[in-house]
């Protein structure tokens, strides 16, 4: 009996570590959707302005460049012409190469299924070809490419090429591992497929298939081994990790083994235990690097989303935050939170003005009844820096010797969420404050001087760095003058990085410096851009009308739901908007299956909840005109069925 309870404990040992594991896979959004991951540009042919991939995104009246570290997520479609090709990769490692004259929507990624726990991974391929490296965000992914005529699903660490024929007809290439796919001219007679290593198939317009050798040496596969060989140490990480850094989400463990060593150091440090340490500390330029300086803003999800010109900056500029050290210079701190930036804001002397998060944010959580007052930096004791306004002097509050629940929300104050593999520092660094150490001192003393200042017109500059003004520059100089600062300087706005993103929006609508250069600059304006600008782009007739997805087509697709609603005569539609699986007649989505424990089987649809979905579960105001509308909304909740509250809150 001992030893079954203990084969027993043991079972759930490993059951509960399974799911912390899993759990670790994937990070969570700051202050947005559960369940909502990203991709970005990782690389992209250069040449002259005007003829670059561009980025279509629903609620832009233009297309966007597709520049290096440009956000992607669900619903953006990227557009290649027929000079220049681009990579896109996500959050896995997952790496899709886009040739010349392609385009690409990625419409789902790691969406909840209605029926199992899997997550599905949708990209749609309109036209062109495209070269996919794919790594799962866990064993639960699926993950399919869409063509006009074919679904393609990939296995993990499956290498493929698939091209979308002019005349209708689907490629599929796999160089390694293996392939599947689903095809026919209806879902009675769709026939499923296996493509394996160096195997070929071909799926012509009429719904036919043809199996051939595979093609080996053409220019978009010698392009790719070009670039793999170019940047074999991005694809092939093989160094040694400090274990706490391997129990990160993905992203940070693939950047980890393959960016860390290229671009910077893995340090121990006694006071902030592994950091990243990038080599800009040193030599780019002249040591005088810092964060959120060299890049852009870009507008994504309505909130501020920086774009770095750093080719290695997409994960430590989105997981974790950046501290300044005397001995270290920055250093990254590796968190599971996903932010578009970790990024504070102010408003001082008539300039919008941001700075690296750091772990003094938490520190000083009120900006205007803590220890700093109303924007007033000093520290412990006899060390102090400046005080606003100019003259006034404060008492130094309390040291804080531990976290509160309060310090851990988003509230009046602003405050980022502090990721648990932060804490232990946060901690150290609190410690070192309470006695006085000379680094951690030294620390807290230079925060103002990293803030980066912007005029309204330069919050729209491609190259911040061209515009930006530093603290000495704008504050220094007007606060040893008391009395003498702008009367914008007094202004306390609540929340100035909404504020910056409303005056951002209206600088791209205006036409900002996105789209129109300098005054006698050399640099031509993107002619497509140009176009574009004053129209609105029909997402819908733009790029998916040649896929032809519509209700009755869309049997060609790997995701167990689409089977099970076609035996219940409903149908499935993706929202990319909230990255959900939805079935209108039914009024459920992703979102029910952790709000309300919703499964969907051919029995219909069951439930935990004591309520009535109908009308309810799916996006607000949304009603079916479908005619097999009223065979579905009579399969309300049945049966219970394990679930959790909660889920995603964005609307469409």
């Amino acid at each position: 009996m001992k030893l079954k309870s203990l084969g027993i404990l043991f079972l759930l040992g490993i059951f509960v570590f399974a799911i912390s594991l899993s759990a670790s896979d994937k990070y969570k959004i700051v202050d947005g959707p559960k369940d909502f991951y990203f991709g970005h540009i990782s690389f992209t042919e250069t040449g002259p302005e005007g003829d670059g991939p561009v980025i279509l995104r629903e609620g832009m009246t233009a297309p966007a460049p597709a520049v290096l570290n440009a956000p992607l997520g669900p619903g953006d479609i990227i557009r290649t012409t027929d000079i220049r090709r681009c990579e896109v990769q996500f959050d896995t490692g997952t790496i899709v190469r886009l040739d010349i004259s392609t385009e690409l929507k990625i419409e789902t990624i790691f969406a909840r299924s209605l029926s199992l726990r899997n997550g599905i991974s949708n990209l749609a391929l309109t036209r062109g070809r495209v070269y996919i490296m794919y790594k799962e965000y866990d064993s639960r992914e699926l993950f399919q490419v869409l063509t006009a005529n074919a679904a393609v699903k990939m296995k993990h660490n499956t290498v493929a090429m698939i091209k979308a024929l002019e005349d209708g007809s689907t490629d599929i290439q796999v160089r390694y591992g293996k392939a599947s796919a689903m095809f026919g001219p209806d879902a009675g007679t769709a026939r499923e497929k296996d493509v394996k290593k160096l195997q070929r198939l071909v799926v012509l317009k009429d719904h036919q298939f043809e199996t051939a050798d595979y093609v080996e040496g053409t220019e978009f596969e010698k392009w790719n081994d070009e670039i793999n060989a170019s940047f074999a140490g991005l694809h092939e990480g093989k160094n040694a990790l400090p274990k706490p850094i391997q129990k990160l989400p993905k992203a940070v463990f693939y950047f980890a083994q393959n960016y860390g060593n290229m671009y910077g150091e893995w340090l121990w440090d006694g006071l902030y235990g592994y950091v990243w340490r990038p080599f800009y500390n040193d030599r780019y330029p002249w040591g005088n690097w810092q964060p959120y300086f060299y890049g852009h803003w870009a507008s994504y999800q309505n909130q501020m989303f920086w774009v770095p010109d750093e080719p290695w900056g997409w994960v430590p500029y989105h997981l974790g935050i950046w501290q300044w050290d005397k001995k270290l210079g920055w250093v990254w701190l590796p968190g599971s939170f996903f932010a578009p930036a970790w990024a504070d804001w102010d408003f001082l002397n008539g300039y919008y003005a941001w700075r690296p998060w750091s772990l003094w944010d938490w520190y000083y959580m009120d900006s205007f009844s803590g220890p700093w007052g109303a924007y007033g930096f000093y520290v412990q004791g006899d060390y102090w820096t400046y005080n606003w306004p100019p003259g006034s002097f404060r008492p130094p509050g309390p040291v804080l010797t531990k976290i509160r629940k309060d310090q851990l929300k988003k509230g009046e104050s602003n405050s980022l969420p502090m990721s648990k593999e932060i804490m232990a520092t946060y901690k150290n660094v609190i410690a070192g404050l309470e006695r006085k150490d000379p680094r951690v001192l030294e620390s807290l003393n230079r925060v103002p001087a990293h803030l980066v200042f912007v005029d309204r017109a330069g919050l729209n500059a491609r190259r911040i760095q061209d515009k930006a003004l530093t603290w000495d520059k704008v504050m220094k100089p007007a606060a040893s003058t008391p009395g003498s600062l702008d009367a914008a300087a007094r202004v306390m706005m609540k929340d100035p990085s909404r504020e910056a993103m409303r005056v951002f929006k209206s600088n791209e609508l205006s036409g900002s410096e996105l789209r129109r250069p300098e005054a006698g600059s050399a640099r031509a304006p993107d002619p497509m851009l140009r176009r574009m600008e004053g129209r609105a782009m029909d997402r819908s007739v733009d790029a998916l009308r040649s896929l032809n997805f519509g209700p009755a087509e869309r049997f060609r697709d790997w995701n167990p739901d689409v089977r099970i609603a076609r035996s219940l005569g409903v149908r499935i539609d993706y929202s990319s908007t909230t990255n959900e699986v939805r079935c209108p007649q039914l009024k459920i989505s992703s979102r029910d299956t952790e709000r309300f424990g919703v499964r969907l089987s051919s029995a219909g649809v069951s439930s935990s909840y004591s309520g009535s979905l109908s009308g309810g579960s799916g996006p607000q105001g949304e009603s079916s005109d479908s005619p097999g509308a009223s065979r579905g909304e009579h399969a309300g909740p049945a049966s219970s069925a394990g679930g959790k509250s909660g889920g995603v809150t964005k609307k469409d």
